[in-house]
């Protein structure tokens, strides 16, 4: 069994025998002697637990309600598709939290995507159990997907949050990219009229019918607008492992610099001929990308899509 649900049963059976110890104060009474044994047992269990902590990224994802028949099986259909949504939402965390902003739309850079696996069918609730690949060498520090799962699972938690400072706090904060995710995640669950419990080594996130609907009302108050514009500079780099440039505009004097994602083609272009648009005056194509809700701005992020050097302009780089 998963180390993250072996150490939540073992907490829930050390609270059980301890409210069992409270009924019996007799030291001398063998019922309490039996319970105390079996609490020296847990405690042992439970240090041990922690002892063996990794630092890879596991989770579990349970669910209940129209998909789930009986106590062991679930929906083809549906699996496929909450996995998948599950699986891209991890990966978009992750690819933010390795230096990569990410564009609403297109491939994630190939180093981003989620690798978890299922590891196992869990039964009595009905899921899965999904872990990311053990390294080879032990490591004291969380692997990005393991921090990706957290935020994942924190995101979840308080953008259906009752209270809806906590979603405002949140959706500020995250990029289009990641509450399109959130949304087919609470799509799915809603259209199957499921219900889902997440669990990972830090936080236990119920998405109850309730929370799914506080969920999907806010979210569809959300909206994302794509529009173009062109800004005239230089280009004073792109960096290959991100995906990412810095653009500075206007003259360079008083000109602000801009960060953003790249396109795919246009990284492909830099790399193999990096001299041909760097630091000289050029004209550069973005796509604008908003998150609006109830007409305030919660996020905006320029795709650098082309840029094209300008003829006889003087050049505007360090001299």
């Amino acid at each position: 069994m998963a180390t993250l649900l072996s150490k939540r049963e073992l907490h829930d059976d050390l609270k059980f025998v301890d409210k069992q110890l409270s009924l019996y104060s007799n030291p001398h009474d063998t019922l309490r002697f039996m319970w105390e044994q079996r609490r020296e047992e847990l405690v042992r269990r439970l240090e041990q637990a922690v002892q063996t902590d990794d630092s890879h990224g596991e989770v579990a994802l349970l669910f209940d309600g129209g998909p789930v028949i009986g106590s062991q099986e679930i929906r083809l259909q549906f699996a496929t598709q909450v996995l998948e949504s599950y699986q891209a939402l991890v990966a978009i965390f992750a690819a933010e939290k390795g230096g990569a902003e990410l564009k609403a739309r297109g491939k994630l850079p190939k180093a981003f995507t989620s690798k978890l696996f299922i590891r196992d069918m869990l039964r009595g609730s009905v899921g899965f159990l999904l872990e990311e690949p053990r390294p080879t060498q032990t490591s004291m520090l969380p692997t990005v997907l393991k921090d990706a799962i957290h935020e994942a699972t924190a995101s979840l938690n308080e953008l259906s949050a009752a209270s809806a400072e906590s979603f405002q706090a949140r959706a500020e904060t995250m990029s289009p990219r990641a509450i399109g995710a959130i949304k087919r995640i609470s799509k799915t669950l809603i259209d199957a009229g499921a219900v889902a419990k997440i669990v990972d080594d830090e936080e236990e996130l119920s998405l109850t019918a309730e929370r799914l609907a506080t969920l999907q009302a806010r979210l569809n108050d959300v909206e994302v607008v794509e529009d173009t514009e062109e800004l005239i500079g230089v280009l004073l780099g792109i960096f290959p492992d991100r995906q990412q440039y810095e653009f500075r505009v206007g003259p360079p004097e008083d000109g602000q610099v801009i960060y953003g994602p790249v396109s795919e083609d246009l990284d492909q272009r830099y790399v193999a001929n990096p001299a041909e648009v760097l630091l000289k005056p050029a004209r550069a194509r973005f796509q604008v990308i908003t998150t609006v809700r109830g007409g305030r701005v919660q996020s905006e992020e320029r795709v650098l899509q082309s840029i094209a050097v300008i003829p006889g302009m003087i050049d505007l780089g360090p001299s």
